[in-house]
C-alpha cells in the first residue's frame, strides 16, 4: 500500500478501525473507485473488506462490526481467541474424540485419511489462518502428489468438516470453502 493511501485512511473510535480508498486518484472524494475498511475482528486477526460505494456503507459495516465486537463477553472473546491460536493438527485430535455417534470403522477410515493426506500438510497451521487459498493450495498438493481423486475427495470432506467446525465454535471469521472448487470423484 502506497503512502498516500495511509494518510488518507480515516481514524475513527479507538479499536473501530478505517476506511479508504486504495486508488491513486488525485480527487479520491469523487472518484468511482469502491471503499475499503480494515478492521481487527473478535479474535485480534486484521481484516480488510473492499466493495463499499459510498462512505457512508463503510462506516455503517464498521460501526457494525465495531457493535458486534463490543457485544461479545469477555470471556466468550478470549476463548474464540485461544480457539484460533490452537495448531490444526491438536483440534483435528480434539474433533475426532467429540465424533461419538462415528462407529470404529469411520474413526479407521478418518484417521487414515489424517495421517495420509492431511496432517503432513496442515498440521502446525494454526486454526484462525485458514483461508479460500490455504485449501486451494491443500488441493493442489494433493494433485501434485498424484493422489486419486476419490483420496482427495475424502480428505477435501474431512478437512472441511474440522475447519467449519472450528468457524462455527469462532475460531475462523471468514468461510475457508468460499468459492474453492472441491475435487470431484464420479465413481
Amino acid at each position: 500500500m502506497s503512502q498516500e493511501t495511509c494518510t488518507l485512511a480515516t481514524q475513527l473510535i479507538r479499536g473501530m478501525g478505517s476506511f479508504f480508498k486504495s486508488c491513486d486518484c488525485s480527487r479520491q472524494s469523487r472518484c468511482p473507485h469502491a471503499y475499503v475498511i480494515r478492521y481487527r475482528d473478535a479474535s485480534g486477526r486484521q481484516c480488510e473488506e473492499t466493495g463499499y460505494t459510498t462512505q457512508q456503507k463503510a462506516l455503517d459495516r464498521l460501526t457494525q462490526v465495531y457493535n458486534e465486537k463490543r457485544n461479545t463477553p469477555r470471556q466468550q472473546a478470549d476463548l474464540k481467541r485461544e480457539l484460533g491460536k490452537q495448531r490444526f493438527g491438536e483440534y483435528a485430535s480434539t474433533w475426532i474424540t467429540r465424533q461419538r455417534h462415528y462407529a470404529p470403522g469411520s474413526v479407521r477410515a478418518v484417521n487414515q485419511v489424517f495421517n495420509s493426506q492431511i496432517l503432513p500438510i496442515l498440521e502446525s497451521r494454526r486454526i484462525n489462518t485458514f483461508t479460500s487459498t490455504v485449501v486451494e493450495d491443500f488441493i493442489m498438493s494433493m494433485e501434485e502428489r498424484s493422489v486419486g481423486l476419490a483420496s482427495q475427495q475424502n480428505a477435501f470432506d474431512t478437512l472441511k468438516k474440522i475447519v467449519l467446525d472450528a468457524r462455527r465454535r469462532g475460531g475462523i471469521t471468514e468461510d475457508p470453502f468460499d468459492g474453492v472448487i472441491p475435487p470431484e470423484y464420479i465413481p
